[in-house]
Order: C-alpha cells, then structure tokens, then sequence
C-alpha cells in the first residue's frame, strides 16, 4: 500500500467491464455459420483470447495486421489450449472471405447487431484503435484488456499473461476439502488499499460481546465495533452510501454471479459491509464459531470475505475445522464465500496486520 493512497473510491466506473470482471457469455455464428457458445463443454474451462475489430472500412488493414500476427503465433498460443476468437461486425460471408485469403486456424465471429460490442464496453468503437483484445481465464473473467500497441505485442502481451496465469494454477491433490467458494479478483489491488484507508477514518467505537453492539442502533454513519470478549478485531461498520454502491456493483459482478452458478443460489440481499483489522499487537483472531447459531442470525445464508492485503501479515489463515486442518491463505482482493453455517476460525495473526471487507448475504 502507497502512502498516496487514498479512501475515494472511483465512483461512476462501477458499470465499465474492466480486469476482473467475469466477461458477458454469448452465441454467435462463425465464418460458416455454425453457432458457437463460450460455455459449450468443448471450451469452457479453457482460457481465450477475444480479438475485437474496432475498425471501420476505411482502416481494416490494421486489423488484419493483428489476425496475422495471432495466427503467427499460434505454436505459442496452442499448447495451453487456449481457445481463440475473433469478432467482427460483419456479415458470416465477409468472415468466410476473411478467413480464407488469411489462412486463418481460429474461428472469425459475426456480431451483426453489434450486441455483443455493446455487452464488452465497445460502443462506440474506441477511437484509434484497430482492435482490442480481450484475455480470459478458465472461467472468462477478463485478465487483461490490451487496446494499443503493435499487433506483434498484442499477441506477444496475451500469450505471456496466459502462461503466467497457467503458472500460478498448478494441479493439486486435495484429499479433503469444505464447501467454500474463492473468487480470485474480487477487488483490484487499487480497492483494497482505498477500503483499508476508509478503515482509518475517525469515527467512534462500540464494544460488543460477540453478538450484541448498541452501536448499530444509535449511528447513521460509520463507526468502527471492538470485539475483546470474543476474538480480537476491530471493524468499521461501513454506512457510507457511496462506498456501498461501488462495493455492491463489483462484488454484485464478480461474487454474486458464481455463488449462484456454484451453489444454484440466488442472493438479493446483504448486512452493513465491515472492514476489519487484525492486528498482531493484539492476538488478532476469531475462535472457532458459526454465523448463523441465534434467531435473530438465522436469516444468513453466505459468508463473504475478501481479504485487502495479503502480503502485508503473517499468521491469521482461515480454517474449517469440520473438514479438516487445512488453512486458506488467498491473494489480495481475492474472495472467499462459505456457508453461514460452518464452522470457521481465524487463527491468530502473528506479524502485522490483517485486513478484510466482510458482509453476510441472504435472500432469494
């Protein structure tokens, strides 16, 4: 975290499709008129490359360039199975034409009604810029968004962020395991360090026993609970509307989407967002408990948890007793969701301080 870092939230960007939103899925027909889904079996938990033509008639060559410099590269991009798409507004015929002269060995798309440029953030076309290409994971959020530069770099830019993101998933061996969710990306690097300068803002502080806060009833704005009786954290209680709605957009994207495609479960509501700290000077930690034990917690169905600045603490890994001894220690922005109704713990951070913005979701 910089020491320029600010507790402004970059209100009015919450509807842009950026890095860490998982893409729009569609169906369109290729240079042959075949349909083709992203989420058909044969490509779906591959990672992609989307390549948009963002040029008009007077400048396609440009385009081109980059078709050619994809198709060059394909002994770099094959071997991952990467799966590789280009998309244009024209006509399936003009593709077949385009495809042919190019020798293309990846699909040329037609978006014909330009709803899938819509759905990308691509209207109107970037001015500029030829093509703009889009990098996806195995499960098609958006790694990077690459808009300028040559088309040798275009390729040369997506191919290392693949292998870099192939890297950093290594096959594993689990032989036991919770029900527990992660969303990687959850938040940017940037939010996070933003959200814990919010938890710094001067506001009061409430005690609670674990269960009980008067302060929930009393404050309009912020305030911040300590807990002492049970654990040790310390947590702003996040009122700010603006905040809430920027959190609500982003995590509504990113998080909400796969608790329902992973659990077929549909949440429309949430409690107060609470950033909270876990400092080691203080024994930082949460006994072994669930979210959901008393008539008035009943109503909770998710745990969500992201965690704000993973490389700055040690200790304090979250744990499923139930399932096992094995810990989660997740990336920075990266989000973990579980049942209310597990047990969990967080052991005790034993170096530096440990941030996460948290919130219980339920409803249908």
């Amino acid at each position: 975290m910089t020491a320029q870092a600010t507790d402004q939230l970059p209100m009015g960007t919450e509807e842009m499709l950026e890095c860490g939103d998982r893409v729009p899925s569609f169906a369109l027909s290729d240079q042959n008129g075949t349909a083709t889904f992203l989420l058909s079996d044969d490509i779906a938990g591959k990672p992609m490359i989307l390549l948009f033509d963002c040029t008009d008639e007077q400048s396609r060559a440009a385009f081109e360039r980059q078709l050619v410099a994809l198709r060059d590269a394909k002994n770099d991009w094959e071997p991952s199975g990467t799966v590789v798409y280009a998309i244009t507004r024209r006509s399936p015929e003009e593709n077949l034409r385009l495809h042919e002269s190019l020798r293309l060995p990846y699909s040329v798309l037609s978006d014909g009604s330009g709803a899938i440029f819509r759905s990308y953030g691509l209207a109107p076309l970037p001015p500029g810029c030829p093509a703009i290409t889009y990098v996806l994971d195995t499960n098609l959020r958006a790694i990077d968004i690459i808009a300028e530069g040559e088309p040798g770099a275009h390729v040369s830019r997506a191919i290392s962020m693949i292998s870099t993101y192939m890297a950093n998933i290594p096959i594993t061996h689990l032989k036991c395991h919770p029900p527990v969710l992660v969303v990687p990306g959850a938040l940017s690097p940037e939010d996070c360090a933003r959200i814990i300068q919010i938890w710094h803002r001067p506001v009061r502080t409430w005690d609670t026993d674990g269960l009980i806060c008067e302060g929930y009833a009393v404050e309009k704005g912020d305030f911040k609970v300590r807990n002492e009786a049970y654990g040790r954290v310390l947590q702003l209680v996040v009122r700010d509307l603006q905040v809430q709605k920027y959190l609500d957009a982003k995590l509504g994207r990113r998080v909400l989407t796969e608790i329902r495609k992973a659990f077929q479960t549909k949440v429309s509501q949430r409690e107060d967002y609470r950033i909270a700290r876990y400092d080691a000077a203080e024994g930082g930690s949460l006994p072994a408990h669930r979210d959901n034990p008393t008539p008035e917690t009943q109503h909770r169905r998710f745990t969500l948890a992201v965690i704000l600045n993973a490389e700055e603490f040690g200790g304090g890994a979250l744990r499923f007793p139930e399932y096992g001894r094995q810990v989660y220690l997740v990336p920075t922005g990266a989000a973990i969701v579980w049942s209310c109704a597990l047990l969990h713990e967080v052991l005790p951070v034993v170096s530096g301080r440990r941030f996460i913005l948290g919130t219980h979701l339920f409803g249908t």
